[in-house]
């Protein structure tokens, strides 16, 4: 949200300098009024329109390497349409469309009925070029995949203490 902030700002910094600049120019009243109408249109419908760009979820493209190996916290399946994925990356989450592939749905979907039942978590990587697919289209050049990754396993305390003696000494 912060980067939003900063963003409309500067959109209003440079549109104001944009509108100084013709107002002081040697022009009509008439030109300057309408640089100054066009400078609050582009205010009112800069901010409409990051405010709508919050809540759209980005392309999942191939040159996004910041995804490979984040947390899917939710999936909706849309068919001939795109694959919509919550993705937590590095702790936060953000929302991403992946082009309808039938053959990365259903993957999606038996690993996500069987973390339900065990309790991993589903993660996305991107596939090797020399692993093999149901379907090669030539508009997806790079399919992603999805696992299963089991939770980290945690020592019992009682088997730390044993280890460390009554004083926590090695």
């Amino acid at each position: 949200m912060d980067s939003f902030a900063y963003l409309y700002v500067a959109l209003a910094l440079v549109g104001a300098a944009l509108a100084s600049i013709a107002v002081w120019s040697r022009r009509r009243t008439l030109w300057k009024a309408a640089a100054v109408g066009l400078l609050a249109a582009l205010v009112v419908v800069g901010y409409f329109s990051y405010s709508m760009l919050l809540s759209r979820p980005k392309p999942l493209s191939p040159g996004m390497e910041g995804v490979a190996g984040a947390r899917v916290l939710s999936a909706a399946l849309r068919e001939d349409e795109a694959i919509y994925l919550w993705l937590s990356i590095e702790g936060t989450p953000r929302f991403y469309a992946l082009p309808w592939d039938q053959t990365a749905a259903q993957r999606l979907q038996s690993v996500m009925r069987e973390t339900r039942r065990s309790g991993h978590d589903v993660q996305i990587r991107a596939s090797e070029p020399g692993e093999e697919s149901a379907e090669t289209d030539e508009e997806t050049p790079e399919v992603h995949t999805f696992y299963a990754v089991p939770p980290p396993i945690m020592l019992p305390t009682k088997r730390l203490h044993a280890i460390r003696g009554p004083a926590g000494e090695m």
